[in-house]
């Protein structure tokens, strides 16, 4: 399960760090003067962007072709190609969120 939440921080973290190097272009453009103090910032996030596309690639058509399994139901965990794949499964809904030691663990970890 740790896995799988690992495997889900990483296809989430890609289309938020775009947006971010996305913006930081449209903001150099509109303020041209500032672009100093950005391009280490937006260079940072490029190289991030660089560093994750291969691993996201392959982590979110893992998910999308169904080799990531549900621990709970073993399962597709998300049916589809997600941009933004979901804490709980498609299937059966097993939250992978909920620490494993609550009582809401108890309940087939089901969101309400």
């Amino acid at each position: 399960m740790r896995r799988l939440r690992a495997y889900r921080v990483l296809a989430n973290s890609y289309v938020p760090l775009l947006a971010i190097a996305l913006s930081l272009l449209v903001f150099r453009w509109m303020f041209p003067w500032t672009f100093s103090v950005l391009a280490y910032v937006w260079a940072a996030d490029a190289f991030l962007l660089v560093v994750l596309a291969v691993p996201w690639l392959l982590v979110s058509s893992a998910l999308a072709f169904g080799k990531i399994k549900c621990p709970a139901c073993d399962a597709r965990f998300a049916s589809k190609f997600h941009l933004w794949i979901p804490r709980a499964c498609q299937s059966c809904g097993y939250d992978i969120t909920i620490p494993a030691n609550t009582a809401a663990a108890a309940n087939r970890r089901k969101r309400p």
